[in-house]
């Protein structure tokens, strides 16, 4: 939305007058990955270009960031989120990931209005910023189903409390475009959701917490090769197939539950997520449940995920469909065993040990195939430095 752009502008460039309205954070994560198969390129995404095989790699977790507010008056207020990393692109660039008006009744009602992040998992709306989580990276066989995470529209927040449990409901209206690289085809996909509506409920209290959240809109996508392919279908008198697989104002939804508890010095934390999409971009499942343990400033975990395909990706049409069908196999599972220590309270390190098994044939969610199809194992080293001032 342009207006709230020109309005971020507007704030920095009164910074100097309005200095006690307007409140400035930093955050950033550096660090390093290195994947030990050089079968697979390892990257952040399902939809990332740049990743590790047989080297390290400085730029798949690496971000810098900043968060602005600036307060109108105790109600109304401005937030904006801006960060720099290498994309799924390749480039490195600036980008909005939320900039939006948020007026805060006082008596339990928030509403916002702009770009807003989509309340599909517990770290939803602080995913950039790793100082605030425990893993290096949240699980991709959940956080990594939806293509997209940001929308332009509205949304309201109504929080209450009942005797010591806090309950909160959330809702989302909206739309957005936005573009998705296929590696494995070297196209660009162009998107767009439409009628985007979404809620979230929580309930819980200090020690535990449970969620839950659906999404529901009308998708489409289109670009010169696959608009070709369908086209051609329906010209060969494939119609029933083509209006199968075609994605043209297609239901999309997401269902995710979550529970996470925090007990004394023990953290357990669980997330399942279920994208469903009537189209070539088919269904999937996933979850994943991490254990970690205090002592101290330093908190050892151990986290297994999993996702898996709903629909059977080997189709057999003899038309152009069928490897369309096969690269959405994503399907993998990890295990991860990591610790994050706290060096103070704007800075801490994280370490990583994972291994993934993709079970597609062009490897998993963010397991790319360098071109030999035979799946193996894959051993991740990651580490990095999160801070936040």
């Amino acid at each position: 939305m342009r207006f709230l752009l020109f309005l971020a502008i507007f704030l920095v460039l009164n910074l100097n007058a309005q200095e006690s309205k307007l409140s400035v954070k930093f955050f950033g994560t550096l660090g390093g990955v290195y994947n030990d198969n050089q079968k697979y390129i390892f990257t952040k995404g399902p939809h990332s270009k740049d990743g590790s095989s047989k080297k390290i790699n400085t730029y798949i977790d690496s971000v810098l960031g900043t968060q602005a507010t600036y307060k109108f008056n105790d109600s109304l207020s401005f937030i904006t989120q801006a960060i720099v990393r290498k994309n799924d692109f390749g480039d490195i660039k600036p980008s909005i990931e939320s900039s939006y008006l948020r007026y805060d009744t006082n008596e339990n009602f928030i509403f916002k209005i702009g770009r807003i992040k989509l309340p599909y998992y517990k770290n939803s709306d602080n995913n950039n910023i790793g100082y605030s989580k425990l893993m290096i990276r949240e699980p991709i066989e959940v956080y990594g189903q939806m293509p997209f995470d940001i929308y332009d529209g509205a949304e309201f927040i109504y929080s209450n409390i009942i005797n010591e449990y806090f309950y909160t409901i959330q809702g989302s209206y909206g739309q957005e475009k936005f573009d998705i690289p296929i590696q494995t085809l070297n196209e660009v996909f162009n998107n767009e959701i439409k009628e985007l509506k979404a809620i979230n409920f929580t309930f819980g209290n200090d020690i535990i917490e449970a969620r839950t959240s659906y999404l529901h809109g009308k998708i489409s996508t289109s670009n010169s090769s696959i608009d070709k392919l369908f086209l051609g279908l329906r010209q060969a008198n494939l119609n029933n197939l083509a209006s199968k697989y075609e994605m043209k104002d297609k239901k999309a939804e997401y269902f995710g539950l979550g529970l996470f508890i925090n007990y004394e010095k023990f953290i357990f934390s669980s997330e399942y997520g279920k994208r469903k999409v009537d189209s070539f971009y088919l269904g999937t499942s996933g979850y994943y449940t991490t254990f970690g343990y205090r002592f101290g400033s330093l908190i050892p975990y151990f986290t297994y995920a999993k996702v898996k395909m709903d629909k059977n990706t080997s189709i057999n049409t003899n038309t152009p469909l069928d490897n369309l069908i096969g690269i959405q196999n994503v399907a993998q599972d990890t295990r991860t065993l990591g610790f994050k220590y706290h060096i103070n309270q704007n800075m801490d390190f994280k370490f990583e040990y994972q291994r993934i098994r993709p079970k597609g044939l062009n490897g998993g969610f963010n397991l790319n195939s360098t071109g030999d199809y035979e799946n193996s194992n894959s051993n991740i080293y990651s580490f990095v430095i999160d801070f936040v001032f």
